[in-house]
């Protein structure tokens, strides 16, 4: 996905994808390319793979789409409300894309990203957040699911293999050197 011509004219509609250089979780270094890497072929070999470990057709959209999430989720945008830097989420084309993509309500994250919810006794207190609070929010929000997305992805792997171990005796070992 880093390259969005990587994927079909269809899927990058439905996933409202844009290029590469237009994610701020992406343009951080100035390396959107590699010499000789073909995105697009790396693309297909990827979906291939999902095909091979049988992973059903639902399940690729919808992790895509969770991917695609997390590249909008870098774009989104605060705007400070007051004089003590307490935010609102701003209401454009990245909200609403990022919630249609979570399967979610785009005036729920936009709740969810501005502000804090805690218990007191029986008393529920919503706090406003500060520009630097709802950035931490809205980038952890971003690391969970892709975190949870990569071991649900391990898990279907290791799943698809259970089988195929017992005949073949083989496997195939991940090493996460970024993990959470």
């Amino acid at each position: 996905m880093k390259n969005a011509s990587s994927a079909s004219p269809i899927l990058k509609e439905k996933l409202k994808l844009k290029a590469a250089s237009e994610y701020n979780y992406l343009n951080q270094s100035n390396c959107l390319t590699i010499d000789r890497i073909d995105d697009s072929q790396k693309f297909h070999k990827l979906m291939e793979a999902f095909n091979t470990v049988q992973i059903p057709q639902e399940y690729q959209e919808r992790a895509l789409a969770l991917l695609a999430a997390v590249l909008w989720l870098g774009n989104v945008s605060f705007e400070v409300i007051d004089n003590e830097n307490h935010v609102d989420v701003v209401a454009d084309e990245v909200v609403t894309n990022v919630a249609m993509l979570m399967g979610c309500d785009s005036k729920e994250l936009m709740v969810v990203l501005s502000t804090c919810k805690f218990q007191a006794g029986r008393d529920c207190i919503v706090k406003r957040l500060t520009l630097p609070q709802a950035t931490d929010i809205k980038d952890s929000l971003a690391k969970i699911i892709y975190a949870s997305l990569f071991n649900w992805l391990v898990e279907q792997i290791n799943t698809s293999l259970e089988v195929g171990k017992l005949r073949t005796r083989r496997s195939i070992s991940i090493l996460d050197i970024y993990g959470l």
